[in-house]
């Protein structure tokens, strides 16, 4: 596994706290890039979401009131691709994300939490 940089370290920790909806995690990713302007936010916070994905790091939150669009963790993208950048702005539909049991299985300091 690559190491994680700080951006990933922070939002896994903060997930394993609490559910957070999807701008939220855009909100991360302009906190620790806050040089970066709105498509590049986008761009980074879209290839961070497809990556976690792809390993099962990320699942819809349990509450079923807040999955809004999505049905499944496999609707994000194309949700994220639909909207651009209005994504990282709350919009009626968006889901609220939690972390996958792979994140834990893969991340040993997220037991901690």
């Amino acid at each position: 596994m690559r190491m994680l940089d700080t951006l990933e370290e922070d939002l896994l920790g903060d997930l394993a706290r609490d559910d957070h909806s999807l701008h939220e995690f855009f909100g991360f990713v302009r906190l620790h890039h806050p040089d970066l302007d709105d498509a590049r936010v986008f761009e980074t916070g879209r290839a961070l979401i497809a990556e976690w994905v792809a390993r099962g790091w990320l699942e819809l939150s349990s509450d079923q009131s807040t999955w809004g669009d999505a049905k499944a963790v496999d609707d994000l993208l194309p949700i994220l691709d639909r909207h651009g950048t209005n994504a990282m702005r709350f919009f009626d539909g968006s889901p609220a994300l939690r972390l996958g049991e792979n994140s834990y299985a893969e991340v040993d300091w997220l037991h901690c939490f």
